[in-house]
């Protein structure tokens, strides 16, 4: 895969990214850092970034989640509530919004977007995708 470049200006945003996160990428270019050193701020730079990107694209993903869904053990159509929780990822800790409904009839709580994404494999995989 080719590298992609980045422009003047998305450099300075980053910049102003590590700067805001007191990682010193600033001092690092002004100074003599080892190769170690300057992978590390670029390695925190880059999870701090991707914190924030899946945190972003949970979130709308459970804001188009909003019709009532059917539970996956019994087919009653049961309503949503988001509900906020902790995930630790690889890049860290995320705090996360995700749709989550409860069926009375089953007395269980059941996560959509979960039962979805299994069932998308198991689609996949019936097709032999």
């Amino acid at each position: 895969m080719a590298r992609k470049q980045v422009s003047e200006a998305e450099w300075e945003t980053f910049l102003g990214v590590a700067d805001r996160l007191e990682i010193p990428v600033r001092e690092l270019l002004a100074g003599q850092p080892n190769f170690t050193q300057m992978e590390s701020a670029g390695h925190r730079l880059g999870q701090a970034v991707a914190q924030v990107a899946t945190e972003r694209m949970s979130l709308a993903r459970a804001g188009q989640m909003t019709q009532p869904q059917p539970c996956p053990t019994c087919g009653q159509v049961c309503a949503l509530k988001q509900q906020d929780r902790e995930l630790t990822t690889i890049d860290g800790p995320l705090a996360l919004c995700e749709p989550v409904a409860h069926c009375p009839a089953c007395r269980r709580d059941f996560f959509p977007s979960a039962s979805r994404t299994r069932a998308v494999s198991k689609n996949l995989q019936s097709r032999g995708d």
